[in-house]
């Protein structure tokens, strides 16, 4: 199962910025406020070795970093990349997403969908690359 997170920063930006929106319609200007970014910063990639199951740093991924806070609500948002509008648009709904009371439930019916959409299409892709395929024990 994909998280809301994942779905989120693995979607189209032009889809994730149309959800934020959204969400800015039903705010005034006012009600925005800027912590930080977005900026660009590196962080570590952290990976699990398969046979050992020892984490390591596999070495600094680049990704672009929002924290907002929308109506007194903290949001936070990134990327991989240089993409300040997606990361943007990621603090926005992640704030929305956290107010209480659920002002925003449209929103998690929207995030299903393209989380519907993103499966079917790592389905896709894994059925490619399963096509592909060789076993080599058949020799």
């Amino acid at each position: 199962m994909l998280t809301l997170s994942h779905v989120l920063s693995c979607s189209p930006p032009h889809l994730v910025c149309e959800l934020a929106d959204h969400v800015m319609a039903c705010y005034d200007r006012h009600a925005i406020r800027c912590i930080s970014g977005p900026r660009y910063v590196l962080v570590q990639l952290r990976m699990r070795d398969g046979v050992a199951e020892t984490l390591f740093n596999a070495g600094e991924v680049l990704v672009t970093e929002t924290r907002l806070e929308l109506n007194g609500q903290f949001g936070f948002g990134m990327v991989i990349g240089r993409d300040p509008d997606h990361a943007t648009a990621l603090a926005i709904l992640d704030a929305a997403l956290r107010m209480p009371g659920d002002p925003h439930a449209d929103l998690r019916s929207k995030i299903a969908a393209l989380g519907h959409q993103l499966g079917t299409a790592y389905e896709r892709r894994f059925a490619a690359a399963a096509a592909t395929r060789v076993d080599f024990e058949t020799f």
